[in-house]
């Protein structure tokens, strides 16, 4: 029997991606796994039906080759993309370097590119710049949920709250640049950077368990998984946008 197919982007260890792959695996589908250096996910290779690739969504020449390697395994076709690559960055708006936010800007739309395949979803998971960045990816995918309905394709979008992952390593080194307007206040953006702000965090492994349950279990529209998600998702829902913003 051929089994189900999953690309899983962003899978270095300790992340989303990573525990996303654990999940689908369990369930008996081929998973893809990439990331832009396969050391970053070697402990995936032992797994039984899981591909390593190496692949950068900012690269259109990287793209091409993981969606032909991926189609010459599969026959041509695919059953689940989850975009999950990116990067988190906690710094303000003000404080971004010009040269940083455009990379940003520019890395999430260009993974979209992947779309070449039979029967995807995708994941989204949704602080300056950055916040921006995924608002954007958010309302690509809303195009995409109708552009590609006539092909058959669902599109999913996962507002994913707060999750423990490694990423929140890089805030060890977090720096205000010199001259920042938020100078008087730099521990408590140092402590947000490294998670220390009393948030509490979802485990990867409990967060990738109920997404790729979602997933598979046909949702459509929204998901909302991770710290806090159904708290936002029900305040959004419910309280006036004007009430919203007035307490931010």
């Amino acid at each position: 029997m051929t089994l189900k197919s999953v690309l899983v982007t962003g899978c270095s260890v300790g992340g989303i991606g990573f525990a996303l792959v654990e999940a689908f695996q369990k369930r008996n589908l081929h998973v893809f796994a990439s990331a832009r250096n396969l050391s970053t996910m070697s402990q995936l290779e032992e797994l039984p039906n899981v591909t390593l690739l190496p692949l950068d969504p900012t690269s259109a020449v990287s793209v091409q080759t993981a969606v032909e390697s991926v189609r010459a395994q599969t026959g041509g076709t695919l059953d689940y993309l989850m975009n999950n690559a990116g990067q988190t960055i906690i710094m303000p708006t003000l404080d971004f370097d010009i040269e940083t936010a455009t990379k940003i800007r520019q890395r999430y739309p260009r993974q979209h590119k992947l779309y070449l395949y039979q029967r995807n979803y995708t994941l989204d998971g949704v602080t300056g710049i950055y916040a921006g960045s995924k608002a954007a990816m958010t309302a690509i995918t809303v195009a995409l949920r109708l552009e590609l309905a006539p092909f058959g394709v669902g599109v999913v979008t996962v507002n994913t709250g707060a999750v423990n992952t490694n990423t929140l390593a890089s805030g060890a080194n977090f720096k205000l640049p010199a001259g920042s307007v938020y100078k008087s206040i730099k521990k408590e953006i140092a402590g947000r950077a490294r998670g220390e702000d009393g948030t509490p965090r979802m485990e990867p492994s409990v967060y990738a368990e109920k997404v790729v349950g979602d997933v598979l279990g046909g949702a459509r529209g929204q998901i909302w998984r991770g710290g806090y998600a159904s708290i936002v998702r029900f305040a959004l829902s419910k309280l006036p946008i004007s009430l919203s913003l007035s307490q931010s």
